[in-house]
């Protein structure tokens, strides 16, 4: 039989699965996106941030002018355009622009020197005639009309500086962009990427997660079997609650025939001892009669509660079952008043659920003679509560009510109370049930005590 795969193995390849499409998705957005334009400006932007900055330049006043790769002849060409001594202009590149190689007049090829043009050589400026065509201006001869086109001219960003009388700088620059266009293309691609793996993450998620879900809704509907399925891991788990689950199974049941056994062997010597107390002399003989009838009363119980806890699951309408109840009571019941409310049922076994009935609705008429009782729908949970207008009971007692025999009066009077079993009970059911039972005080004084089930599923 073939083994399971690994859950380590599912989640490495999934891992690598991932990583291997973010870089491929990565890698195919910055292969194939344009490159990101540079940033440009003219003279004439630079001259008119001088005085007046916009969104687009940045002036600020500094010591000393911008340090970097200087620029001599636009340097020249700003000081003429501002009549100022060619020392008081300072101009760098905003970025470190490398030489290129460029023709001279010869046809041979030389270094651009000329770090104004960054294509090489000085720069080149051209004019449309009126017949439609273009002619270079000759850049040797500093005319106003090749100043006035190339102060116009775009280039490559750069930092202007001019010396104030003070002594300081102002210095303007381009505004930098919050993301340049290389970094636009990188979160264009990060989010390409999530995209792309959020739906593959939640389909592998639910994959993964499927057979875990599928061992919990079997082992919360108490089915027979335990499915084995997904990862070996899981498999090998799920075989061990099985195999657990079979053997409470099993104490279980086993425990619940020692009860019975043990409770009804203990009948026939109690009906001997009770035949030789009725020959006993007053007043011990009523003592030993009352004492006999608590003992009887106590094994009616285990055998009460082993035969309950033996019953099969059923799916049971709670308010007519409610309704019944009251209506075996002998009379008693009229004292207690059903509310209107939701309707509901519960998946409960039905001798339980009629005596975990029994014994709230016995409690109130016995403690505080009646009371309310009430049936809500809340959501997956149905809760069945009984409050009364009773003494109520002290924060301190309700955990300890709780636990087989025990009573509220220390003086164990059978005329109200029996022998502790009955909240024990109540509890008991409950939690057998996945559900909770709980003692609180009532809004208008007294108990108020609550029985919550799980809603079954139609």
């Amino acid at each position: 039989m073939r083994r399971a795969p690994s859950a380590l193995v599912s989640i490495g390849g999934f891992g690598a699965a991932v990583a291997m499409l973010s870089v491929a998705t990565t890698a195919s957005i910055v292969v194939l996106a344009p490159p990101p334009p540079t940033l440009r400006m003219s003279a004439a932007e630079a001259i008119g941030a001088l005085s007046r900055p916009g969104a687009a330049f940045e002036r600020e006043m500094v010591e000393l002018p911008s340090q970097g790769t200087r620029v001599p002849n636009l340097e020249e060409l700003i000081a003429a355009e501002l009549r100022l001594d060619p020392r008081s202009v300072r101009v760098t590149w905003l970025e470190n622009i490398q030489p290129l190689v460029g023709l001279d007049p010869k046809g041979g090829k030389q270094a651009a020197n000329d770090r104004e043009n960054p294509l090489g050589g000085r720069t080149l400026v051209f004019r449309s005639r009126k017949n439609g065509l273009f002619e270079m201006l000759d850049p040797n001869v500093r005319s106003a009309e090749y100043r006035r086109s190339a102060v116009q001219m775009t280039r490559p960003a750069f930092v202007l500086s001019v010396r104030r009388n003070s002594g300081n700088w102002i210095s303007v620059q381009p505004t930098r962009p919050f993301l340049t266009g290389w970094q636009r293309n990188m979160l264009v691609s990060l989010a390409v990427t999530l995209l792309l793996l959020v739906p593959l993450a939640w389909v592998f998620a639910r994959r993964m997660t499927r057979p875990f879900r599928v061992l919990a809704g079997a082992l919360g509907d108490q089915d027979d079997v335990v499915p084995e399925a997904g990862p070996r891991e899981l498999r090998e788990a799920a075989a061990a609650i099985g195999a657990m689950r079979d053997r409470l199974s099993r104490e279980a049941t086993e425990r619940a025939r020692m009860l019975t056994a043990i409770a009804h062997d203990l009948r026939t010597p109690m009906t001997g001892l009770r035949l030789r107390v009725e020959s006993s002399p007053e007043p011990q003989r009523a003592r030993m009669i009352a004492d006999l009838d608590r003992m009887q009363s106590m094994i009616g119980e285990v055998l009460t509660f082993a035969r309950e806890a033996a019953t099969p699951i059923e799916t049971i309408d709670v308010r007519p079952t409610l309704v019944t109840v009251l209506a075996d009571m002998h009379g008693q019941g009229e004292s207690l008043r059903l509310l209107s409310g939701d309707e509901a049922n519960v998946s409960v076994s039905p001798p339980g659920f009629r005596r975990a009935i029994e014994n709230l609705l016995q409690n109130a008429v016995d403690y505080a003679g009646g009371g309310t009782i009430a049936i809500e729908r809340d959501g997956a949970e149905v809760c069945i509560s009984v409050a009364d207008t009773g003494p109520g009971i002290a924060v301190v007692d309700r955990a300890r009510l709780l636990r087989p025999f025990e009573r509220g009066e220390s003086s164990r009077n059978r005329q109200t109370g029996g022998v502790g079993l009955g909240l024990s009970i109540v509890s008991d059911f409950a939690n057998r049930h996945k559900g909770s039972f709980t003692l609180a005080e009532a809004p208008g004084g007294g108990t108020l005590a609550i029985l919550t089930l799980p809603a079954a599923r139609l």
